[in-house]
């Protein structure tokens, strides 16, 4: 439930941060220059756009870190995932033929005898 709740709200802070990214003005001016406005700080202002903005895509990448972790760190308790269990599992190794010796030859498989009409 709380993995979740974190992966529902990583997924929205990405979808913000993209957001916010795109509206940001460079040198071009940004969205808000591309609709016809004549200057790039004519949405929030002449000084306020970058500011804003600017925080906000702070807020949102610290937050994107934050469950990041989180995330991640609530995989790794959550079970038996990961390469050290997969290695320790009886079974788990294979056997590696030497380049010197030739591949050893698969036995002859047999078809199934079938009947008359050709079922099997």
């Amino acid at each position: 439930m709380l993995e979740t709740l974190i992966t529902v709200i990583h997924i929205l802070v990405a979808l913000f941060m993209i957001l916010v990214v795109l509206v940001q003005g460079g040198n071009s001016g940004g969205v808000s220059a591309s609709f016809g406005g004549g200057s790039s700080g004519g949405v929030f202002g002449a000084t306020g756009a970058m500011t804003i903005l600017g925080k906000m895509t702070y807020g949102a990448a610290i937050l994107f870190m934050m469950t990041s972790l989180s995330l991640s760190i609530l995989k790794s308790q959550g079970g038996n995932t990961g390469l050290k269990q997969k290695l320790a599992t009886p079974g788990a190794t294979t056997t590696t033929q030497p380049l010197d010796d030739k591949p050893a030859t698969a036995p002859a498989t047999q078809e199934p005898k079938s009947d008359d009409q050709g079922n099997k």
